[in-house]
């Protein structure tokens, strides 16, 4: 079995929908290439993630500068002045999946 092929194999693994000889073929090749261990358990992880709901999402004060910053440059009507009574903290966005 090569990378590629095991590769594609990740999600139906993941979920339980390999036959026996293909999972047991997969977790062979799981022990020796590190990668594909590690994409198996990033997307295990991502997914149990998910089921349990993200919560509350933070944005960072980079992506919040970088934002505001384009605003500026799309908007020449908007005054920094008015940006100026804008709290300074870190905004808060509600994340429903």
């Amino acid at each position: 079995m090569t990378h590629d092929e095991a590769y594609e194999l990740i999600g139906p693994y993941v979920d339980g929908d390999l036959s026996e000889e293909l999972r047991h073929r997969l977790e062979s090749r799981l022990f020796s290439d590190r990668e594909l261990a590690w994409e198996v358990q990033t997307l295990i992880v991502t997914r149990a993630r998910l089921r349990e709901g993200l919560g509350e999402v933070v944005a960072s004060d980079s992506f919040r500068a970088r934002v505001l910053a384009r605003l500026y440059a799309d908007n020449q009507h908007v005054s920094e002045g008015e940006v100026a009574l804008v709290e300074q903290t870190q905004y808060r966005l509600p994340m429903v999946l």
